[in-house]
């Protein structure tokens, strides 16, 4: 299996991945990007058979419908999603396999939190997170669907059911400034000053990848239990952080986050 992906020069910084077997059959994940995937198609001759999406919003599936009239190909996503993307959608259960050819298949997980019909999808060890997990973050909870308590319950129980060195692919690139923010509140974690000391670049971003496990030494989102991480917002907010419950740190995080 071949994974091609590239950061788009927009201010989200989405990003775009396709996945290939040797019979140049090929899977989108989140594909928004037409113009480059047609490039890429006409210059590697590979057959698009599916899209997949992570969830509704317009940075993600925005291209789905016409993507799937230009290819006939199929597109998937949670059974939640269902009548939210503009396109003729094959809703996949939790866990269920999606089958493109003898090489290549994905599996979806239910993550909502973000959105309710937030999903991400794994493929040979690469999680496709979406806006669910990010490199150092996670996503906000200020769309309609979205909550904060299924946000929870995805970071630190669902993915944490999941393999810890699934690769994490997001989709969206926001690296150097999560580990700044991640450094503001647990300022001795050497693993995060070693990791921001090395995004000196977009391409530095771009090639910064880290697996699930990984993510639990310096993502904060994922460090909720932390002493140091709850000293340090006790100090910041003026209140007691270091007996209250997981949740409580995880809401004050993301509030921190949203206006950082």
């Amino acid at each position: 299996m071949e994974l091609l992906r590239w950061q788009l020069a927009n201010s989200l910084k989405n990003n775009q991945y396709i996945l290939l077997d040797s019979a140049k059959n090929a899977v989108l994940i989140d594909p928004i990007d037409r113009i480059e995937i047609e490039r890429l198609r006409e210059r590697l001759g590979f057959k698009v058979k599916a899209l997949c999406i992570t969830h509704e919003h317009l940075d993600h599936a925005g291209e789905a419908g016409s993507l799937q009239k230009l290819y006939n190909a199929r597109v998937y996503a949670s059974q939640k999603a269902k009548g939210l993307i503009d396109a003729d959608v094959t809703t996949v259960a939790n866990a269920e396999t999606i089958t493109i050819s003898s090489e290549l298949s994905l599996r979806l997980f239910d993550t909502p939190g973000h959105t309710a019909a937030h999903a991400v999808f794994e493929a040979m060890g690469f999680l496709f997170s979406g806006d669910c997990l990010f490199h150092g973050g996670c996503g906000h909870c200020n769309s309609q669907s979205a909550s904060l308590e299924e946000h929870f319950e995805t970071l630190t129980h669902r993915l944490a059911e999941l393999p810890g060195d699934f690769l994490v692919m997001p989709g969206h690139y926001y690296a150097k400034r999560n580990l700044e923010f991640a450094l503001h509140v647990e300022k001795d974690n050497k693993r995060t000053l070693d990791l921001l000391s090395r995004l000196q670049n977009a391409t530095d971003e771009l090639q910064h990848q880290t697996t699930l496990k990984q993510e639990a030494e310096y993502n904060p989102f994922l460090r909720l239990a932390n002493k140091s991480l709850r000293q340090t917002l006790s100090d910041l907010t003026n209140r007691n952080f270091m007996q209250v419950d997981d949740f409580t740190v995880f809401q004050e995080l993301r509030s921190m986050r949203s206006s950082w």
